[in-house]
C-alpha cells in the first residue's frame, strides 16, 4: 500500500516537472488580472491536493458525454483553482448562467454539437457581453474583427458590433467549432484551435511529431492553449458538483423580457426610448450590439430589443414614435429651425471634456466619469491602456433640459414668403407716392 502510494507521488512529480511551463499566461477577457497563475504549482514537492484524485477522476467519467473529460493533474489543479481560489468567479458563473445556457443548448442542438460545449463561454470570456481581450477579441465568444466580418458577416464598425449580439455570436460560434471538429476529427484540438487558430494546432502537430491528440502536442502548444482545455474540463466538472464544494448561487442575475423590431435607416435611440418609456440606459443593456446613439442611414435590418412591458404602447403609437425617431437632427437641411419650448423636462446627452493629471488611469478616470473603462476608450478612441498627463477625454452625460418641438423650415416657402415681402414693401411705396400728390 505505501509502495502504491509512493508511486503514486512520484509520478504526480514528474508530471509536475513535465508541465512546470505552464505559468497561466492565459488571462480571460472579463479580467486580465484575475487568473494570475491559473496553473502554476508550488515548488518543492508533489502538489498536494485538498480534494481527493479519485473523487474528481470518478466524477469525469461519469459526467463525459461526447467531448472527452480526461483526469490529469493538470485538469485537477483547475478543478481546485475553481473550488477554491476562484470560488468567487465560480459562483459568478453559476448567477449568470441562467440568461445564456437556453441560447447556447438551442444552438448546439440545432448544429447537432455537443450540449457541454455551453461550458466553453465561461472560460472565454466569464459570460461578460461586452468583454474586450487585450488582442481586440470581443464578445460571449471572443471573435476577432477579422474573423466575425470576413467568416460570419457579422457587421463591426463605429456604430453595430454584431459580436457582443448574443444569439448572432452564438450561432457563429457554432458554425466554427462545428467546422473546426471536421478538420481535426477530435474534441480537444477543435477546442484548442478555437483557442488559437488551426494553423497553429497543426504546426504544434508537426513540431510534436506528427502526434494527432491534444495531450500529445501539449509542449508544443503555446502558454494559454495548455490551459485553456483544462479550465474547460475543470469548468464543466464545477458547474456539474458545485455544490459539493461549498459554492452555491446567491444573487441570481435576471435579464430583461424584451420583444424586437427590424430597422433599416436612421434610427436616433434616444428619441426612440423616451418616446416608448423607458431609460436609455435599459435600452443599452438590451442592445450592447449597438454601441452608438443612433443607427446610421446605412442600416439594414437591425434587431433592436425593446422591453417587453412597454412594446405594447410602443405598438400602439409605432408610427409616431418611428417618425420621431427617424427624423436625423444632424441633417444639413435641419440646422436652420424654429423651436419652441416646453415646461416638461427631458434628459440630453450633454458633451464634456477630462483633462488628465498625474496618476491618473483609465480605471480610476472611469469610475470619476461614470463610466465603463470600455466606454471611455471606445469614445476617446484609445487603443492601449495607458493615459498621458494633459490627454483631453471627451464623455456625455445625460442632463435635464427644457423640451424642444422643432419645426423644419421648408427653403421654398421662405423664399416665396421673401417675395411677397418684398411685393408688399413696392405696394405700400406706391400708395404713399400716389397719396402725397
Amino acid at each position: 500500500m505505501m509502495r502504491n502510494r509512493l508511486v503514486f507521488l512520484f509520478c504526480l512529480f514528474i508530471t509536475q516537472v513535465s508541465f512546470s511551463q505552464v505559468t497561466g499566461a492565459y488571462m480571460p477577457a472579463y479580467d486580465f488580472k484575475q487568473i494570475d497563475s491559473l496553473s502554476k504549482i508550488e515548488q518543492g514537492g508533489p502538489p498536494a491536493f485538498s480534494i481527493d484524485p479519485g473523487l474528481i477522476q470518478d466524477r469525469l467519467k461519469k459526467l463525459e458525454n461526447v467531448i472527452p473529460l480526461n483526469y490529469n493533474i493538470i485538469t485537477h489543479q483547475f478543478v481546485e483553482i475553481f473550488a477554491f481560489r476562484k470560488a468567487s468567479f465560480t459562483q459568478r458563473m453559476l448567477e449568470k448562467k441562467d440568461i445564456y445556457f437556453p441560447l447556447y443548448e438551442k444552438y448546439l442542438e440545432k448544429y447537432g454539437l455537443p450540449d457541454e460545449l455551453k461550458y466553453l463561454s465561461l472560460i472565454e470570456s466569464g459570460l461578460e457581453n461586452k468583454a474586450i481581450s487585450n488582442k481586440g477579441a470581443g464578445g460571449l465568444w471572443q471573435f476577432m474583427p477579422k474573423t466575425a466580418r470576413g467568416d460570419f458577416g457579422m457587421r463591426v464598425d463605429q456604430f453595430i458590433d454584431e459580436r457582443f449580439d448574443a444569439e448572432r455570436a452564438t450561432d457563429a460560434a457554432c458554425q466554427y467549432l462545428k467546422r473546426l471538429y471536421k478538420t481535426f476529427g477530435d474534441w480537444h484540438l477543435a477546442l484548442a484551435a478555437y483557442n488559437t487558430g488551426p494553423a497553429n494546432v497543426k504546426r504544434a502537430m508537426r513540431r510534436c511529431g506528427g502526434a494527432n491528440d491534444f495531450w500529445g502536442i501539449y509542449a508544443c502548444l503555446p502558454a494559454q492553449t495548455k490551459a485553456y482545455v483544462p479550465q474547460f474540463i475543470a469548468m464543466t466538472y464545477m458547474m456539474n458538483f458545485h455544490w459539493d464544494h461549498s459554492i452555491q448561487p446567491e444573487n441570481w442575475v435576471i435579464d430583461i423580457p424584451k420583444d424586437s423590431i427590424l430597422v433599416s435607416g436612421y434610427l436616433n435611440l434616444n428619441t426612440l426610448s423616451r418616446l416608448t418609456g423607458f431609460s436609455l440606459d435599459t435600452l443599452r443593456r438590451l442592445n450592447p450590439h449597438i454601441i452608438s446613439h443612433f443607427l446610421p442611414k446605412n442600416s439594414q435590418q437591425v434587431k433592436v430589443h425593446l422591453p417587453s412591458n412597454r412594446f405594447p404602447y410602443f405598438e400602439q403609437n409605432r408610427v409616431q414614435i418611428m417618425d420621431s425617431a427617424r427624423v436625423d437632427l444632424s441633417a444639413p437641411e435641419l440646422m436652420e429651425t424654429d423651436t419652441l419650448e416646453t415646461e416638461e423636462p427631458v434628459p440630453v446627452a450633454k458633451r464634456y471634456t477630462y483633462r488628465v493629471k498625474g496618476g491618473d488611469n483609465l480605471s480610476t478616470v472611469s469610475r470619476r466619469l461614470g463610466l465603463s473603462v470600455m466606454e471611455l476608450k471606445r469614445l476617446n478612441r484609445i487603443k492601449g491602456s495607458h493615459l498621458r498627463k494633459g490627454q483631453v477625454l471627451t464623455y456625455f452625460k445625460l442632463v435635464k433640459t427644457k423640451q424642444r418641438i422643432t419645426k423644419k423650415k421648408n427653403k421654398r416657402s421662405n423664399v416665396k414668403s421673401r417675395r411677397k415681402v418684398k411685393h408688399k414693401k413696392k405696394k405700400s411705396k406706391v400708395k404713399k407716392r400716389r397719396k402725397r400728390r
